[in-house]
């Protein structure tokens, strides 16, 4: 091997690693005004909450995170437009051609829908929050909401990075650590 094949692909080992840490980190930054005492109380006292949460949280360490949603609404945006090429003539054309502006095309479509999915999620649960945060106003659920949103769009960039300049597909990836960081 060349030393720049190699400086290479060190770089793109670095990349993806450095990358998949800043949103294994970014899981645990708070999103601003979620008092997590309040939620840990209301986690407690409230059985059917706790065990959902047990589901989805191996540990004692669940915080309504910046990158909450991580990649799963690209996931969804990606069989949504599946399903929209399987119903419609005109995205299976642009599929199956295959040249880069029909790609772009369905790209596009599935950032749209990607956002307009993370501003459903990211609202209903700033909406549920509303027994548990003591202060909960309408600004203040919109600017959860607007801080889940953005931080799915930040993961489905550095998803994208990995994808281009890393090792492997971001998305791929992303699942696959989300699966191995639940593992008790």
């Amino acid at each position: 091997m060349s030393y720049e094949l190699k400086e290479t692909v060190l770089f793109r080992i670095l990349l993806t690693l450095g990358i998949i840490f800043l949103i294994r980190i970014g899981t645990f930054i708070p999103v601003p005004g979620v008092n997590l005492m309040d939620l840990y109380a209301y986690i407690d006292r409230t059985p059917a909450a706790k065990n959902f949460i047990n589901t989805f949280s191996t540990d004692n360490s669940f915080v309504i995170g910046l990158f909450t949603l991580n990649i799963f609404p690209y996931i969804n945006a990606t069989i949504f437009v599946q399903l929209l090429v399987a119903i419609s003539p005109e995205l299976a054309k642009l599929q199956k051609e295959g040249d880069m502006k029909g790609r772009r095309q369905i790209t596009r479509l599935t950032r749209n829908i990607t956002l307009f999915l993370a501003c459903i999620q990211s609202t209903g649960i700033a909406l549920s929050l509303r027994p548990v945060l003591y202060n909960w106003t309408i600004p203040l659920a919109t600017e959860i909401a607007v801080a889940l949103t953005t931080g799915v769009m930040i993961v489905l960039w550095l998803s994208d990075l990995i994808t281009d300049y890393g090792i492997g597909n971001g998305t791929s990836l992303l699942i696959y650590i989300n699966i191995v960081a639940n593992v008790p």
